[in-house]
């Protein structure tokens, strides 16, 4: 034991920052472990969506398991992605702590699309999208009233970015080949006089 004090001053600072370094690493290692990325999970499924964007609304609502802008009836395989991608948010991190004007406009929500999903008459989701990030594959986004600003996976402002038009059902037609298959059908049949 004697040994450990007869060392050299130099030897016995390379020890404490040994040992300094040793308590960062496990610090770090196990607040690691903490991922920053979070799914928010919405209850249920809404029956009422509204998208706020550029000074216009579109008010979606759900009558039985289909979906209606007004009396326009909706595509269901466009309307199944919406209300997944409202239902489930995934974030990778947090961008900020702070939801000054400066943060707001910073990360694109002074000017956010703003959507909102109720079932019945409670509000169960609320997202303010803002710009995309530099990759264009994530976005920032605000969720239900809380001040922190998350990098959300996939492109939400690109996904809430649409018209009534891009949601209408379109009707299908029938194929020209098909008419003209029927036509001719009708023309190469004797006619009885």
């Amino acid at each position: 034991m004697s040994d450990i004090f007869n060392l050299s001053k130099r030897t016995k600072i390379l020890a404490c920052v040994a040992a300094a370094l040793a308590v960062i690493c496990a610090a770090q290692f196990f607040t690691g472990l903490k991922s920053p990325q979070k799914t928010f999970k919405a209850k249920g499924e809404p029956d009422y969506i509204s998208v706020e964007n550029s000074g216009s609304q579109l008010v979606l609502q759900r009558n039985g398991s289909d979906w209606y802008c007004g009396a326009q009836k909706l595509d269901k395989s466009k309307m199944d992605s919406l209300v997944k991608g409202i239902s489930m948010v995934k974030t990778l991190n947090v961008a900020s702590r702070s939801d000054s004007s400066a943060a707001l406009e910073r990360y694109g929500l002074d000017q956010a699309i703003v959507i909102e999903a109720k079932l019945g008459s409670k509000t169960f989701q609320k997202i303010l999208v803002g710009k995309e990030s530099v990759s264009g594959s994530q976005a920032y986004v605000q969720l239900d009233g809380k001040k922190e600003i998350y990098l959300a996976q996939g492109n939400l402002r690109r996904d809430w970015t649409f018209s009534l038009d891009d949601l209408k059902e379109k009707e299908e037609e029938k194929a020209p080949e098909a008419e003209e298959t029927a036509e001719s059908k009708e023309d190469s049949e004797p006619k009885e006089e």
